[in-house]
């Protein structure tokens, strides 16, 4: 206020004419005729403000009220109703969500996006449904197996693909070559997950029976140690561990070569009740991603330096695989495809006990995606 009456006063004939000293009386004058004009503006204005936003909730009850503030825009609401935290897949595989975040693409569309790290999406997916997040990364695989045990959640989008994420490890001291050679074999795997289903999917695929082979549990971030320790001949698990397996150990080991049958996807997933109730925030979530993977495609060196930085990695190890993965936010028929051979798979080898027959789907939300960029979308109910 003091500064608009403080332009008034400069800006007086006195003031800016031939006399440099203005009289002293008329200046007085000046100030306080503008000072009253100002007021008197700014007293109208808020007037009528107020009279504008007030008039329509006369005569409303306390219920008609809330409904109304309910659909005004969603850029005058609290910024604090679009805070997001994600449970973020630890694997180059979730680089757009990396990107995103350090580029400032969800803050561009008004998110406020919080990033939790975990050793795999079978984890990431338990932190969703224990609600200590609104968003997980994970492989189609996890969305299968959980799927048999409930229908509360769905994909909202896939952000990138591979058919060499998950690679078969030996011992060069083992023998093993090729994958006939698995026969009689320890092998170590992620239960559950992607790598479990691609161990599968190649030994049945070259004929050799699961039965003849000893499938064991670990942690992905113990593959190393496992098979350094030799208490498994072989680790099928997905990167950067396979990677870190290879550097590690040198020449001790062997990457097994494989058909590529399986093609892995890493995707977005909510519950439903999320999706429901904000779906505004997940377009404008994807509308990030979809910035981020631009970038990536035209700033490939500086994208795997952040993804290095931002993961704790070394960066030969984000750029020895950045090629394997075709990152793009899509929404595929062949994701259910792919869920519905896993499915098959599952139930066929005892790893689910409720054998019931499901529709994936009513586990894709295409809706948002399907609002940012109908294109993407070739999932058709």
């Amino acid at each position: 206020m003091a500064r608009e009456i403080t332009r008034i006063v400069k800006n007086s004939p006195q003031v800016n004419g031939l006399n440099r000293e203005p009289d002293c009386n008329k200046v007085q004058k000046n100030f306080i005729q503008g000072g009253f004009i100002l007021y008197s503006k700014l007293f109208l204005i808020y007037s009528v403000s107020f009279f504008l936003t007030m008039t329509p909730l006369v005569g409303l009850s306390k219920d008609d009220k809330k409904e109304i503030v309910q659909v005004l825009p969603q850029e005058l609401t609290d910024e604090r109703e679009n805070e997001i935290t994600v449970a973020m897949s630890n694997s180059p595989l979730s680089a757009p969500f990396i990107i995103a975040s350090e580029k400032g693409y969800f803050k561009e569309q008004g998110l406020q996006v919080k990033i939790k790290k975990f050793n795999g999406g079978h984890r990431s997916i338990k932190a969703l449904f224990s609600g200590e997040a609104d968003v997980a990364t994970s492989s189609e695989a996890v969305v299968m197996f959980n799927s048999y045990n409930r229908s509360d959640f769905g994909v909202f989008c896939t952000f990138v693909t591979s058919d060499n994420d998950v690679k078969i490890i030996a011992r060069s001291d083992s023998g093993i070559k090729k994958i006939s050679d698995l026969v009689g074999r320890k092998i170590g795997t992620i239960k559950g997950t992607s790598a479990h289903y691609f161990l599968s999917h190649t030994l049945l695929l070259n004929g050799i029976s699961e039965s003849s082979v000893e499938i064991i549990s670990i942690n992905p971030e113990d593959s190393v140690f496992k098979i350094e320790s030799k208490e498994v001949d072989v680790i099928v698990t997905w990167e950067p561990y396979s990677y870190l397996a290879k550097k590690t150990l040198g020449d001790a080991v062997t990457i097994i070569p494989h058909g590529k049958y399986y093609i892995e996807t890493f995707n977005g997933i909510v519950m439903r009740e999320f999706a429901k109730n904000n779906q505004v925030v997940l377009e404008l979530m994807l509308k990030a991603l979809i910035k981020a993977t631009h970038y990536m495609q035209v700033e490939s060196l500086q994208s795997q330096k952040i993804v290095a930085t931002r993961l704790h990695k070394d960066l030969n190890v984000i750029a020895a695989t950045w090629n394997d993965f075709n990152y793009a936010i899509t929404l595929n028929q062949w994701l259910l495809t792919g869920l519905e051979s896993e499915a098959r798979w599952a139930v066929e080898h005892g790893f689910v006990t409720k054998k019931k027959n499901i529709n994936y789907l009513d586990y894709v939300l295409p809706e948002p995606l399907r609002n940012v960029s109908p294109v993407d979308v070739t999932i058709y109910r």
